[in-house]
C-alpha cells in the first residue's frame, strides 16, 4: 500500500528544536517532505507547520504567513513550547487541524490533538535493556535546581545506592551530561524521580526513563488529574509527596522479583503507547485534513492579551505547582518586579 505525502514545515532554524527526532517519529508512516522555513515563507498543501512558541510566539505571527497558510489545503499545526499557556488560540483557525504540547482540559475541541513530550534528540533506546534487579543505582537524578527538584533530592538524598548531577546553564561552571552519559545512566537506574518541569508537572525526563527501562516516579496533583487525562490507565507510580514515593521505592526495593515485574509492565506498556501513538497521530492528520475545522478553532477563546485569559492562565499554571514552586515562582516575579521599579 502506498503511503500518504506529508510536507513536514520547520518553522524555525535548523538544529532549534530538542524534539526533532521524535516528531521525525510521529510521522513516520507518511512519506515526509522536510522543509525550513524560520522566516515564515513556505506553503504547500497536505503540510504540518512546526512551530515554537519559544521562537514564534502565536500573537506575533505575521499576517503573510496567516494568510499564505488559509490559501492551502490540508494544513495544520504542531504547537510546540506552549508550557506557559500564552495564548494566542485564535490563531488555531487559520489551520484544518492542530497537534500540541502541554494539555489542559480548554483544549478538549474537535481539530485538536494533544501529545505527550516524548523524547528529545539522540532519547531513542536502540538495544536491549537491563533487569532492574542487576541495575547499579536504585535511583538517580541529572539536572539544575529548582525547589521543587530540592523537595525530592531532600526526600531521597540518604536512599542509597544512588548518584546525581547537579549542573549550571547559565554559568556553564558545571555542564551537563552529554546525551550518551545521560542514557547510560538511566540504563544503570532503577528509579527515576521526574519533578515537575518549569512550570508545568509533565518533563521529558518521564519518557526518556521510559526509554532506558528506568521506572519514572512521576508527581500527582489530587485536583488536577494531569497524566491520567494524557495517558489514561498508565500504570507510572505516581505520588502526591516525595515522602511517600521514598517509601514505595523501599518497599519495592526489598522484593527484587517483584520489581522486575513491576518494570517489566511499565516498559512494555510504554512500547505499546509509544506504537499507539504514532498510529493515532497518522490517522487524526488524515481525519483532520479531510474535516477542516478551521472556523471552530478560531472562535471562543479569551485573547492572550485579555484578562479573562490571564486569569485562566494563571488558575491553570498553580494547579500544576507546590508550594515549594509557587514560592520560587512568586519571589522570582517579585525581584524581576523590583528591578523594573529601580530601572524608573
Amino acid at each position: 500500500m502506498q503511503r500518504q505525502t506529508l510536507n513536514l514545515i520547520w518553522c524555525l532554524p535548523k538544529g532549534y528544536l530538542w524534539e526533532q527526532e521524535w516528531i521525525r517519529w510521529l510521522f513516520s508512516d507518511f512519506d515526509v517532505t522536510e522543509i525550513y522555513a524560520p522566516d515564515l515563507d513556505a506553503f504547500k498543501d497536505r503540510a504540518v507547520y512546526v512551530l515554537s512558541s519559544n521562537f514564534h510566539p502565536l500573537g506575533s505571527l505575521p499576517e503573510s504567513f496567516l494568510r499564505g497558510v488559509s490559501l492551502r489545503d490540508g494544513k495544520g499545526l504542531f504547537h510546540l513550547s506552549d508550557e506557559w499557556y500564552s495564548g494566542g488560540y485564535e490563531f488555531y483557525g487559520h489551520f484544518d487541524f492542530v497537534l500540541r504540547n502541554y494539555d489542559s482540559r480548554i483544549f478538549a475541541r474537535p481539530g485538536i490533538k494533544s501529545l505527550p513530550l516524548g523524547l528529545t534528540n539522540g532519547g531513542m533506546n536502540e538495544g536491549s535493556i537491563a533487569p532492574s534487579s542487576s541495575r547499579q543505582y536504585l535511583w538517580s537524578f541529572s539536572g539544575t535546581k529548582t525547589a521543587a527538584r530540592m523537595r525530592m533530592f531532600r526526600a531521597f538524598e540518604s536512599l542509597g545506592p544512588n548518584r546525581w548531577f547537579w549542573y549550571n546553564l547559565r554559568t556553564g561552571e558545571t555542564p551537563p551530561l552529554d546525551r550518551q552519559a545521560f542514557k547510560a545512566l538511566l540504563a544503570d537506574t532503577v528509579f527515576s524521580p521526574c519533578p515537575m518541569g518549569n512550570v508545568v508537572l509533565e518533563t521529558f525526563r518521564v519518557y526518556e526513563s521510559l526509554e532506558m527501562g528506568a521506572i519514572p516516579l512521576i508527581e500527582q496533583r489530587p485536583w488536577m488529574p494531569y497524566y491520567d487525562r494524557l495517558l489514561p490507565g498508565h500504570p507510572l507510580p505516581s505520588f502526591t509527596s516525595w515522602t511517600a514515593a521514598r517509601g514505595f521505592v523501599e518497599e519495592m526495593a526489598a522484593d527484587k522479583a517483584k520489581l522486575d515485574r513491576l518494570q517489566r509492565l511499565v516498559h512494555e506498556w510504554w512500547l505499546a503507547t509509544r506504537s499507539e501513538l504514532q498510529r493515532s497521530v497518522a490517522a487524526f492528520v488524515e481525519e483532520e485534513m479531510q474535516a477542516r475545522h478551521g472556523r471552530n478553532l478560531a472562535e471562543g477563546w479569551h485573547r492572550g492579551t485579555g484578562a479573562w485569559h490571564q486569569v485562566w492562565r494563571t488558575s491553570e499554571l498553580v494547579r500544576h505547582g507546590n508550594a515549594a514552586s509557587l514560592l520560587e515562582r512568586a519571589g522570582m516575579f517579585a525581584r524581576r518586579a523590583g528591578r523594573a521599579v529601580r530601572a524608573h
